[in-house]
């Protein structure tokens, strides 16, 4: 849990957003054959899960609304 800017790698499965802004979440997924897929996706207040488990990897803030 934080609530600043953030970089690292710890295991998810779901997340919550409890501060007032939109932060933008990067994460990796490993693969069965140890490839991995980066993605990044902006998160508003509120939470979700990811369907397989994920590592976090950076957390930033996002300037403006998420789009959709």
């Amino acid at each position: 849990m934080t609530s600043k800017e953030w970089s690292g790698s710890v295991p998810a499965l779901t997340y919550y957003n409890y501060t007032s802004r939109n932060v933008d979440m990067e994460f990796v997924y490993t693969w069965p054959d140890g490839s991995t897929t980066t993605r990044t996706t902006c998160v508003p207040r509120g939470g979700n899960i990811f369907y397989v488990p994920m590592a976090v990897t950076k957390l930033t803030w996002h300037a403006g609304a998420c789009s959709a």
